[in-house]
């Protein structure tokens, strides 16, 4: 939207119930974001804005390859993101810093 500034791009994929989504961070809203379709594309979009959030909590699982999930609580919602343990562990610190 006009005047929101991106924080935080992931680079790589996370999941968000059984989809993949690229997650972008601004300073009003976390985005997830994908575009679906192999012939007709269609853009899927889940939007959650940061000043409804309850609460978020990190947690890391694995020991060789380490996968990271955010668990954000808004009003209404509920998001659990898992991804790359250190991506995931900078979304988490990006939105730490805004709330």
């Amino acid at each position: 939207m006009p005047g929101e500034e991106i924080r935080f791009r992931s680079a790589h994929p996370v999941r968000f119930g059984a989809k993949s989504y690229h997650v972008l961070l601004s300073d009003r809203r976390i985005l997830l974001f994908a575009r679906r379709g192999a012939l007709f594309k269609s853009d899927d979009i889940v939007s959650q804005k940061l000043d409804e959030l309850q609460g978020v909590k990190y947690s890391e699982q694995g020991i060789i390859s380490k996968r990271g999930t955010i668990r954000v609580q808004g009003n209404r919602s509920e998001m659990d993101l898992t991804g790359p343990a250190l991506e995931i562990k900078t979304l988490y610190q990006q939105m730490m810093a805004h709330m």
